[in-house]
């Protein structure tokens, strides 16, 4: 965390930085309320990085800005990034800021061998079990029947290829069962396909049905053709590389029992 610097526009300005999944931020902005909400929101992810992507938020400057590589909106608030500079305008409240932070997040993994994924994470014996699915299919389940302190996320896990082997990052981005995130990484040991049955059981998927999988539960939000087909590519690799499976459970402990180790 760092010291409010003065701001030559008016305001007082405060920065601080964070690092999800070994990507780096460093974000500006002269709210002070929005800033103590967001200091508390990520402060398990609080660190500094070589060359954080910088971010201005509610920068209103009338100077001419670079074009933007890749814009979104949500909610009335807009984020633009360039190759020096990314700017959130109009984050009203932590919510906005949450949601662009993801967009923006998405966006530089495509670019780093990675991509988030709406899966809830668990940890177990120094493994990464990655567990998929649509909203309903048992991820908020699976973190809440998880030992304590082993889940790593339990609604948006990222995951990034890095010396040749796929490794798991919590995030700040909770769900239901409100996991704050672990800022610690573990190599993965399988995705599962979530669906809940009366018994439990686990059938290995071949790679061409793991993509599919994939692809309705990956966040990204840019229509550009030449970003999807390099996120499409990451996804093809994940698919051939990492063990997928099915994974139907009964809603206990249980589920444990059918899992590889």
């Amino acid at each position: 965390m760092n010291a409010p610097d003065a701001n030559s526009g008016g305001g007082r300005q405060q920065q601080f930085e964070l690092s999800i999944g070994c990507v780096p931020f460093r974000l500006q902005m002269t709210d002070p309320q929005l800033y103590d909400a967001a200091s508390v929101r990520y402060a398990a992810f609080t660190g500094a990085g070589a060359q954080p992507i910088h971010i201005a938020l509610n920068n209103f400057s009338i100077e001419e800005r670079e074009p933007a590589e890749f814009a979104y909106e949500f909610e009335g608030a807009v984020l633009r990034d360039s190759s020096s500079q990314t700017n959130f305008d109009g984050v009203g409240n932590e919510y906005a800021l949450d949601s662009l932070l993801r967009v923006l997040l998405s966006w530089k993994l495509a670019g780093r061998s990675g991509f988030l994924l709406h899966a809830a994470t668990v940890i177990r014996h120094g493994k990464a079990y990655v567990f998929t699915g649509r909203s309903g299919a048992g991820k908020s389940t699976i973190a809440s029947l998880s030992p304590e302190g082993s889940v790593l996320t339990d609604e948006i896990s990222l995951l990034r290829r890095e010396n040749g082997e796929w490794r798991a990052y919590g995030t700040p981005f909770w769900g239901e069962f409100r996991a704050a995130g672990s800022n610690t990484s573990a190599p993965v040991k399988g995705i599962f396909r979530l669906v809940q049955a009366s018994e439990n059981r686990v059938a290995l998927l071949r790679p061409v049905e793991m993509l599919r999988a994939l692809l309705p539960n990956v966040l990204f939000f840019s229509a550009e053709s030449e970003a999807n087909r390099r996120l499409l590519g990451i996804l093809a690799q994940a698919a051939e590389e990492i063990s997928s499976y099915e994974l139907a459970f009964r809603k206990d402990q249980t589920f444990w029992e059918v899992l590889p180790e």
